[in-house]
């Protein structure tokens, strides 16, 4: 393990391995909000302690954010470009095997290359990287640094198999220009996995024994650019609602017009995020009790309303859960499908598919959810699960650990 002094990095104690040390810590994730922020409190966390922390990712957190940052993806990347691109790569790939192939082959040899140029010049002592970001575990293993995963989906293992197992294949060239060979097997590149989903949300099988688990509570990341609405904050007379399609909500503007037409019409206030690159004005006018906003700070908004309207992104699902909130999900893509099932198992809410949507569903289903029915009551458990979850800072002295081998 690198031991660091100086005026920039001063020593510390970590009563964890009883030596003066300090680490040097590489977080690296792809450049959107669903992949960078849930690794934010995690880093932060590592920062206070007094370890050298620098996040890898891309436009347009690069520079935005209170931690050191440098680019970790070339300049441009979004994930509608490497959709684009991973198409062309494989014409034939649809559904979960275009997005595995995105993320194994697609992002990960973007990443590979810039990442491997990154993890070479700082030498860190462990990477840290947000599962889907392969790119940053092949970095990490031809430099030999120690890399731990944060899985943000509710299905760790079948997805960093599916992924990590495809991009040994897609990019077996990256280790063998490096004179190296891609790690045998095809679970998680690395020697741990970060998990924030609490047991009740947990699917899939065990992880192998080679694979270390650490359980982590979710906590949400907020934005400085990101508010809370005035009205939200005083006293209210009627419940408040959050109805949100997430950052990237595949152009739903049509699922998002129809819930509100739907709630609009019950004695309720509604807030409507449409994300920082949407367009208020895309829904047309809205009644009075309908607030449009672009981009708002999820985490204090969720503690204070009464039920979450969502798409079923892993973010949002656990960010609702955490606060306590009976969740009713519309999936539009990704995993979300398999999130709107996990949350109805758990008896936390339900979920609503486009062609369920009509007639009124929507708003009945709203109508039942705002009741005192076992939702809420379930809802209410899965927070105090997730609240006994480990804390980010608690895993710190795990992490400075796994750094030293």
């Amino acid at each position: 393990m690198r031991r660091v002094s100086g005026p920039e990095f001063p020593r510390i104690r970590d009563p964890a391995v009883g030596a003066s040390l300090a680490v040097r810590i590489l977080f690296a994730a792809i450049p959107a909000y669903g992949h960078l922020f849930p690794l934010l409190p995690l880093a932060t966390a590592c920062a206070a302690a007094g370890h050298d922390v620098t996040v890898a990712t891309g436009e347009p957190f690069v520079g935005r954010l209170s931690l050191r940052t440098v680019a970790g993806i070339p300049a441009g990347t979004d994930v509608g470009g490497a959709l684009a691109e991973t198409r062309r790569r494989h014409p034939d790939a649809h559904g979960d095997e275009l997005t595995v192939a995105m993320f194994a082959d697609t992002t990960a040899d973007w990443a590979g290359g810039v990442l491997d140029a990154v993890v070479a010049e700082l030498g860190p002592d462990l990477v840290v990287y947000e599962a889907m970001n392969v790119g940053a575990a092949m970095a990490a293993d031809v430099h030999d640094v120690p890399a731990v995963g944060f899985s943000i989906g509710l299905a760790a293992t079948a997805v960093v198999d599916l992924i990590h197992g495809a991009a040994r294949r897609y990019r077996a060239d990256f280790w063998a220009t490096r004179d190296r060979r891609p790690p045998p097997g095809n679970g998680l590149l690395g020697v741990a996995l970060l998990d924030p989903a609490p047991a009740s949300l947990a699917s899939g099988a065990a992880e192998p024994a080679a694979v270390r688990r650490l359980p982590i509570r979710s906590v949400a990341f907020a934005d400085d650019a990101a508010t809370t609405p005035e009205w939200l904050t005083g006293p209210r007379s009627r419940p408040a609602i959050y109805l949100t399609l997430g950052t990237i909500s595949f152009g739903a503007v049509e699922v998002i017009r129809r819930a509100v037409d739907q709630i609009a019409g019950l004695d309720v206030d509604l807030l409507v995020a449409v994300g920082p690159q949407g367009d208020p004005a895309a829904l047309g006018p809205v009644p009075g009790n309908v607030h449009v906003e672009r981009f708002v700070a999820q985490a204090r908004v969720l503690e204070r309303v009464d039920l979450a309207v969502h798409h079923g992104g892993t973010g949002t699902v656990l960010g609702a859960a955490a606060a306590g909130v009976p969740q009713l999900i519309l999936p539009q893509g990704a995993d979300q499908f398999h999130n709107a099932e996990l949350i109805t198992a758990a008896g936390a809410g339900r979920g609503l598919t486009n062609d369920r949507q009509d007639g009124g569903a929507i708003a009945e289903a709203v109508a039942a959810l705002l009741g005192d029915g076992p939702e809420r009551e379930r809802a209410g458990r899965l927070r105090a699960e997730m609240a006994a979850m480990p804390a980010p800072e608690l895993l710190v002295p795990q992490l400075v650990a796994l750094a030293g081998g």
